[in-house]
């Protein structure tokens, strides 16, 4: 099974189908989880595969990963915002701002970044929505009700339409969280194929 962080895979699942052409008979089950859902997930057994942060990979032995993007972290503003004319703003900028978190058991490491990154600001964060996903984060920012958080590569092209809103960079947000391949190793060897496939065609990836 091959598990994945809510981000934009769209080109991931082409190669799946070209990857299938070979190998006819190989099923693949996909899924979407939290950061934390993918990590216990693969330590357990659930997962074969998984594409996430890679600061959410467990450190030991039987667990190997390989680099599948680098990633940062971005907000999302609605269109006529008063911080909409800039290209990329500062965490400084949103001191007077109300943010929207997605609940810390789902992405402790964007929650607590964010919390830190205000506080060596000089503020605390006005955090008035937690969400449990992008979408009702997307949401809320949409209707005015806040400023939320989000990985570059989460957008597919369509989220700012579909939400109207406005992705700006971080402009110290520049420590890139690297997204992965994460598996066990001595898998099956129908997984380092897919692998050394995916590899083989990282270009199409980008």
């Amino acid at each position: 099974m091959v598990a994945y962080l809510i981000f934009d895979f769209s080109k991931l699942y082409d190669l799946i189908e070209q990857f299938k052409t070979q190998y006819p008979n190989v099923k693949f089950v996909i899924e979407q989880g939290s950061p934390m859902e993918l990590s216990n997930g693969l330590t357990d057994d659930d997962y074969d595969l998984v594409l996430n942060l890679e600061d959410y990979i467990p450190h030991n032995n039987k667990i190997k990963t390989s680099l599948f993007k680098t990633n940062n972290l971005q907000v999302a503003i609605q269109n006529n915002h008063k911080l909409a004319t800039k290209k990329e703003i500062k965490f400084s900028d949103l001191a007077d701002e109300t943010l929207i978190l997605i609940e810390r058991n789902k992405s402790p490491l964007v929650f607590d970044y964010v919390i830190n990154k205000c506080l060596q600001h000089g503020f605390h964060a006005k955090a008035n929505y937690y969400v449990k996903n992008l979408d009702e984060g997307l949401s809320k920012t949409s209707l005015g009700e806040g400023i939320a958080f989000l990985y570059f590569g989460m957008d597919n092209g369509y989220l700012s339409k579909k939400y109207r809103v406005k992705f700006l960079n971080l402009n110290e947000e520049r420590s890139s969280q690297k997204l992965v391949y994460a598996f066990k190793e001595n898998n099956h060897p129908i997984l380092d194929a897919f692998l050394n496939f995916v590899h083989q065609n990282r270009s199409d990836l980008y």
